[in-house]
């Protein structure tokens, strides 16, 4: 047990015991896992464009044969991003409080975009996860699927393509501990 005393008179005590194992298979863009007595992430940003002519392939005995995928992108303005973030963070004392709890195991398959995995006392603001994706044939998960003799075409002719303005205002309270 691990106690902490926070400003006039505060009590803080964290109980946490992890006794079996993490298995995270495709965790993509902002991935984050986060365990333990306090966990802050403020502000985060990812921001792009991804052209994939087959796009991700996961699991195990996948079968591409015989494929045509044809991506065609000729914009002449493509995924401009405007993202101007203003981050705070603020120091916010809390009441008495008390956690305890106990964890077995994490088992993580395929998380995409903005993606979290949080045990504990966890601030997580300001997630940003602006995208534009072309993708012929996206993606394949699983175990043994076969993809035979596909043809994928994706012509994308915008002038202006995936505009993104994202100018948000972050603010996390986060705790003081002395």
């Amino acid at each position: 047990m691990l106690m902490k005393k926070c400003g006039e008179g505060m009590l803080q005590s964290f109980d946490f015991k992890f006794v079996g194992n993490i298995n995270v298979q495709s965790m993509e863009r902002q991935a984050g896992i986060f365990i333990g007595e306090r966990n802050n992430a403020i502000g985060w940003s990812a921001h792009g464009k991804v052209n994939n002519v087959i796009g991700g392939v996961g699991g195990s005995s996948n079968l591409l044969y015989q494929n045509i995928a044809i991506l065609n992108d000729p914009d002449s303005i493509d995924t401009p991003i405007d993202d101007r973030d203003i981050h705070i963070s603020v120091d916010n004392p809390e009441a008495e409080k008390t956690s305890n709890f106990t964890l077995e195991s994490v088992h993580v398959n395929t998380m995409q975009q903005n993606n979290v995995v949080a045990v504990g006392e966890t601030r997580v603001t300001g997630m940003d996860a602006n995208e534009k994706v072309n993708q012929a044939q996206g993606r394949i998960d699983g175990d043994h699927n076969k993809i035979l003799c596909n043809l994928n075409v994706n012509h994308d002719p915008d002038q202006i393509d995936g505009i993104i303005e994202d100018q948000d205002v972050k603010i996390a309270n986060v705790i003081q501990r002395s």
